[in-house]
């Protein structure tokens, strides 16, 4: 069985990736979390003239996302040429150097100093919403404006101006925040060269709010951060499918992964590998290996070789509901119940506006001249007692 992945002539054991996060810090760091099945490893983000934290910068928040308000390494971009990268690989992985700049000329010095260093790929961040008002508070006069979501032209030039600077792959790396636009930005940084795509990092700004004391959860002037984990899983593999659709780059998935389920429905979607943060920050390193592991038993289970067997399979069941007619379905199908998947917990009754369901213990009774078809009681069963085939 074959888990490994190849971007640009950069072999992957797995498709598996730590991202730009705490993960990266330092080469030690990278050592540690390489052991547990990754296929690569992205530092956190260097900058020329790192900037120390505010605190508190990394709040969880409801359903296991994340928001946090870090700025790029604690570590000069001197000390990781000469001391982190020698030690990052000696984890004997691709080592991807996240990197930002303030110009076009200060990021390719910098891009140029992170393949000296020997990186495998460059990651180029395109915008991080959530760290104007850090900023300008840091730097009283100073004027951030919101990035721009509509035009990608400046940050276009800017891939390619690190595309001509190295001959190692450059990848670019959306923010959720082009959601609405991810075509148009995919399209203009394949143009501009980029050899793949990461999508997307935290949508933002966002804020939550302490309810004892109303103070907002992180440090800064308004506590404002950026989101992560689970809430923007949907949000990106939209990014994702539609990106791998409109290019013909490879594209890493990252948003929300938490489960192997998570990183097989980003292949299915088109993606070539992914990477995750928030949930090995939360639950810790071992994640990284506990979705490997996941995603080879999936494979065991449905006869796949090779990543290739189900990578844009989304895709392809999309074609099919255009062929066979089943674009719009109007006619109610009928829920099933497995009774013997059933625990009688009644969930499905709960979640049933339409009063269509009947519960006696274990047993489940749709009712027919009731039921609106609409597909919730299937997917609030957590034991999966409930099927509605729509497509099959």
């Amino acid at each position: 069985m074959d888990l490994s992945v190849n971007i640009n002539n950069v072999k992957l054991k797995t498709p598996v990736i730590s991202a730009s996060c705490v993960d990266g810090k330092d080469g030690s760091r990278i050592c540690a979390v390489s052991e547990f099945k990754l296929g690569a490893a992205v530092t956190k983000t260097i900058v020329k003239n790192m900037q120390k934290d505010v605190l508190p910068n990394m709040k969880m928040v409801k359903g296991g996302s994340m928001i946090n308000c870090v700025f790029g390494t604690n570590l000069t971009a001197e000390q990781w040429f000469k001391e982190e990268f020698p030690i990052a690989l000696k984890a004997e992985i691709p080592i991807i150097a996240n990197m930002a700049a303030v110009n076009p000329e200060e990021a390719i010095e910098m891009a140029k100093a992170c393949e000296d260093a020997g990186a495998s790929m460059i990651e180029y961040p395109s915008a991080c919403p959530h760290m104007g008002n850090v900023l300008e508070a840091m730097y009283p006069g100073l004027k951030i404006e919101l990035p721009e979501v509509s035009d990608p032209t400046d940050y276009a030039r800017q891939i390619e101006a690190v595309k001509k600077a190295v001959s190692i792959p450059v990848i670019a790396k959306f923010s959720a925040i082009y959601q609405l636009d991810c075509v148009r930005w995919a399209k203009a940084v394949e143009s501009a060269g980029a050899d793949a795509i990461t999508a997307a990092d935290s949508i933002g700004p966002v804020i939550d709010i302490d309810i004892e004391s109303g103070q907002p959860v992180l440090g800064g002037p308004k506590g404002y951060g950026g989101l992560t984990g689970p809430a923007i899983k949907p949000i990106v593999l939209k990014m994702v499918l539609d990106i791998s659709e409109a290019v013909n780059i490879p594209v890493i998935g990252v948003g929300g992964i938490t489960t192997a389920e998570d990183a097989i429905a980003y292949i299915m979607a088109g993606a070539t590998a992914v990477e995750l943060a928030t949930s090995a920050t939360i639950n810790g390193c071992e994640r990284y290996a506990k979705i490997v592991d996941g995603i080879e038993a999936f494979m065991k289970r449905k006869g796949y070789n090779s990543l290739e067997d189900f990578r844009g399979l989304t895709h392809k069941k999309i074609a099919e509901r255009a062929a066979t007619g089943r674009k719009i379905i109007q006619n109610v199908v009928l829920p099933v119940q497995d009774e013997s998947k059933c625990n009688g917990c009644g969930s499905c009754y709960r979640a049933c506006v339409y009063g269509a369901i009947k519960l006696d213990g274990h047993k489940v009774e749709f009712l027919s001249d009731k039921c609106a078809g609409c597909g919730l009681c299937a997917s609030v069963c957590p034991r999966k007692a409930i099927s509605q085939d729509y497509f099959e």
